[in-house]
């Protein structure tokens, strides 16, 4: 009786430990497909990034967006000042976690034509926007941005200094929290002293080694455009403070024109020089 025993529960646990392989195998089946899917999945999503085109035109031309890379874009917007075309660029962060826009455009119809193109393009809502300085061409849009009920942030001076144009509820929040992060991008917002305006701030982005900026001048601009806010005497140590701060900067975006790369920062120094203080 104790033999029989003794191959019953040897049968048991044989049969138990045929049970828990094939659960062990099936499960590991499971995990391999799901891991597949998810797989597959991302790279659907990388691919339908990287097969956005370069750069996309609204129909009258008026407002760019340019591919830098699969997370990050320039907007470009255009606006009449004395009978000449003026451009002003801002940037558009594609993060996983939602879409980040930094200045806003010239006005208000073309801040919403942005946000129609970017919902067009990303198939996301801007999540959030950051302002670089109380000039038009960088919080003209706010109004749309406010109606659509996206928060608009910047530094205390800015928010200040904006409210005395007229364009009010610009938050605060950068002066506690001056550093982003938007998955696996980080973005850092940096006052390097009065320039182009006196509150006028930067955005850098580490992991692309890009900066942002409207107190810096493209190459082709040889002279110093609109003046009637700026420290002259100020704003040659202020890009000098940029340099310092920011020596492997690889692509460096103007407020205005073309972007290129570190040769933007000295070249405005140069472009200062000549300006009666």
């Amino acid at each position: 009786m104790q033999a029989s025993n003794k191959a019953k529960k040897k049968m048991f646990l044989w049969i138990i430990s045929i049970m828990l392989l094939i659960g062990s195998f099936l499960l590991t089946g499971e995990r391999s497909k799901t891991y597949a899917a998810n797989k597959s999945k991302e790279r659907v999503k990388t691919t339908e990034r990287s097969n956005l085109k370069k750069e996309i035109r609204n129909k009258d031309g008026s407002i760019i967006l340019t591919k830098l890379n699969n997370e990050v874009w320039v907007h470009t917007t255009y606006t009449e000042m004395d009978g000449y075309l003026v451009s002003a660029n801002g940037l558009i962060i594609n993060s996983s976690k939602g879409i980040y826009l930094i200045d806003t455009t010239w006005n208000e119809p073309l801040a919403n034509e942005l946000l129609k193109m970017i919902k067009q393009t990303f198939h996301k809502q801007v999540k959030k926007a950051i302002i670089t300085h109380h000039k038009i061409d960088r919080v003209g849009g706010v109004p749309a941005l406010l109606k659509n009920k996206i928060p608009v942030e910047s530094t205390s001076f800015i928010s200040k200094s904006a409210k005395k144009e007229g364009y009010s509820k610009i938050a605060p929040t950068l002066d506690r929290s001056p550093v982003l992060k938007l998955g696996k991008t980080t973005l850092e917002t940096y006052y390097p002293g009065e320039g182009h305006t006196s509150d006028n701030i930067v955005v850098w982005l580490p992991k692309y080694k890009l900066l942002f900026g409207d107190m810096i001048f493209a190459l082709e601009q040889q002279n110093v455009g609109i003046i009637d806010e700026a420290n002259m005497s100020a704003w040659p140590y202020t890009i000098q403070s940029l340099i310092n701060k920011y020596p492997n900067a690889k692509i460096v975006v103007p407020g205005h024109k073309s972007w290129g790369d570190f040769s933007l920062l000295p070249h405005t120094i140069e472009n200062l020089k000549d300006v009666d203080k």
